[in-house]
């Protein structure tokens, strides 16, 4: 028990010390790595410093024009709907116009419908009103006797 325990121990130590040449081998490419870019991100000369400087200034003139097109693209799609909308809003209010027009015209005829049935109905009453008196028996006129006929007056 107690030997194997050593050989773990062994491979332990062993392990630990072949891990130390390795971290040394990666660290040394991690720096020089680190310090080529940082040479490469900081320009040398004067030259460069200004070659710097005028690409900036074209990548922002170049995302300001890129803003400045959209801009433009954005007003004609506004500029556009917006003649939509005055047409679509002219079109509802014609169609408006012909609504209350037929509205009317459809209340004049209820309207119309409404005194045509008041004087048919007052037609028929007065028709109907004639048709009992005619039926009924001539009432008896003044000076007239209770059994005599009445008079027939005949046109000559």
């Amino acid at each position: 028990m107690i030997e194997t325990l050593m050989w773990c121990g062994v491979g332990l130590l062993g392990g630990c010390l072949l891990s130390l040449l390795f971290i040394s081998l990666v660290h040394d490419r991690a720096v020089r790595m680190t310090t080529r870019k940082l040479a490469e991100a900081v320009p040398l000369t004067a030259k460069e410093i200004q070659a710097d400087k005028d690409l900036l200034r074209a990548q922002f003139a170049m995302a300001l024009r890129q803003l400045e097109l959209n801009i433009e693209e954005l007003r004609d799609k506004s500029a556009d709907q917006l003649g939509r909308l005055g047409k679509t809003s002219a079109e509802i209010n014609a169609l408006r116009v012909e609504l209350d027009k037929r509205s009317t015209y459809i209340l004049a005829l209820k309207t119309r419908e409404a005194l045509r049935r008041s004087v048919i109905r007052k037609t028929v009453k007065l028709l109907l009103y004639l048709f009992v008196r005619s039926r009924r028996q001539p009432q008896l006129r003044f000076g007239q006797a209770r059994g005599a006929p009445a008079k027939v007056v005949r046109a000559a």
